[in-house]
């Protein structure tokens, strides 16, 4: 690099840490419509560092999809859906076996056969004498943090539609919520401001605990060489499935989220009834376009039950043909999950469909997930272990306007 390269590189810098100063860390990001993205989270620049010397920047040219934002309490990784949080957080060296290998040894402990992997937790003090002294409890390494989070999110819907996964620094993280559009007006010289209504409100993020628990036998979880991928993958599609449910349906009551449905300020469209055609989604589709919401993500997801799926899947046309979508809803995933439930309603019998840029429902993560196997009582006469799991999530609907809901979807009595 020349003299003069530096010193303009210096000078850039210096602008850079000048403006910094002044917006308190706010650098506009732009999605593929050419709208800015909204960070959860306000950041600030790192003490005594430049932006340009800032670890990770502010941007996603290394990394597709992945933020980070520097706060009082450190670093917060916002990931797109798809972007990998393993990517986001590298290790500081490649572990020499997977996750699930890792899992089945320490939760095996001398019971393990695969000794490859019993011998590199034993090395990484990740061991303990196995399960005969009852319980044994080992938060996950740092090295397979980010790869347990990226095992949950792979099995969640609300991540498949768009979902926006941020990590938590502490048990709980302020964040903004978006209240309303900002208004606009010209003004004549020397004339006052219009005043309008707060844009924004703070909303906090607090880490709240769910665990998932499942039993074998000893004699199972011994001869099964997979037995580690299998554990893996049913606690993580259980958790998965939960998290789902909150996301959409959580009432922020005994310890759980808020989801999107009880968010004041989401849009409807009431009384569905049973579909006989898809004008109930361009009625939601609409609602989001005057809310604006952008077409190429209004049009992307809808999130239902198993049964309006199949109601809709089965729609038939005058001929008996399978009736043609409109042209609007050409690209849309109908995406259903069992987290959707159809008992809703006075009657109980009631369903929804949610739709909406799922990119403004933010999960936040705690990177300290663990894992637990216990003997249970019955060890003795069974050789039956118990296994759990926890991971600390909460969510944020950072704009309501975002998602609108098609209430009371039923099907013919």
């Amino acid at each position: 690099m020349t003299t003069d390269e530096r010193t303009v590189t210096q000078r850039l810098n210096e602008s850079l840490d000048s403006y910094l100063k002044v917006t308190g860390g706010g650098v506009n990001e732009f999605d593929d419509g050419g709208d800015i993205k909204r960070p959860p989270f306000a950041g600030t620049q790192p003490a005594g560092k430049s932006f340009a010397q800032a670890k990770g920047g502010y941007s996603t040219d290394a990394r597709q999809g992945i933020k980070v934002h520097y706060g009082a309490h450190g670093e917060v990784y916002e990931l797109a859906a798809g972007a990998k949080m393993a990517h986001a957080i590298p290790c500081k060296e490649t572990p020499e076996i997977s996750l699930d290998r890792w899992l089945g040894a320490t939760m095996l402990g001398d019971r393990c056969e695969d000794k490859t992997a019993l011998n590199f937790v034993r090395e990484s003090k990740d061991f303990s004498t196995g399960i005969s002294g009852g319980a044994q409890g080992i938060l996950l390494p740092e090295t397979f943090q980010a790869q347990w989070v990226d095992n949950l999110r792979s099995f969640m819907v609300l991540e498949a539609a768009g979902m926006t996964t941020a990590t938590m620094t502490s048990r709980s993280v302020t964040g903004s919520r978006l209240l309303a559009d900002p208004g606009v007006a010209w003004r004549s010289e020397g004339k006052g401001l219009v005043v309008g209504e707060p844009t924004f409100e703070l909303q906090q993020l607090v880490a709240n605990t769910l665990a998932v628990r499942c039993q074998a036998t000893a004699e199972l979880a011994q001869d099964s060489p997979d037995f580690g991928s299998q554990l893996l993958n049913v606690m993580g599609r259980a958790l998965a499935q939960e998290i789902d449910r909150v996301g959409l349906f959580g009432t922020g009551l005994s310890n759980q989220p808020t989801g999107i449905h009880n968010t004041a300020g989401i849009q409807t469209v009431a009384a569905v009834g049973t579909p006989a055609d898809y004008s109930p989604f361009v009625s939601g589709l609409q609602k989001l376009l005057e809310a604006n919401v952008p077409l190429e993500r209004a049009e992307k997801n809808a999130v239902m039950s198993p049964r309006t799926w199949g109601t809709l899947e089965s729609l038939q046309a005058t001929d008996d043909q399978p009736l043609m979508r409109p042209r609007a809803l050409d690209r849309m995933v109908f995406r259903p999950t069992t987290s959707v439930p159809n008992n809703l309603g006075e009657g109980e019998d009631e369903s929804l469909v949610m739709m909406g840029d799922f990119s403004d429902l933010v999960l936040g993560i705690r990177m300290e997930a663990a894992v637990e196997a216990l003997r249970l009582q019955t060890y003795a006469s069974n050789l039956q272990l118990e296994f759990v799991g926890w991971t600390r999530v909460d969510f944020l609907v950072r704009r309501p306007a975002s998602f609108v809901e098609l209430q009371g979807v039923t099907i013919g009595g």
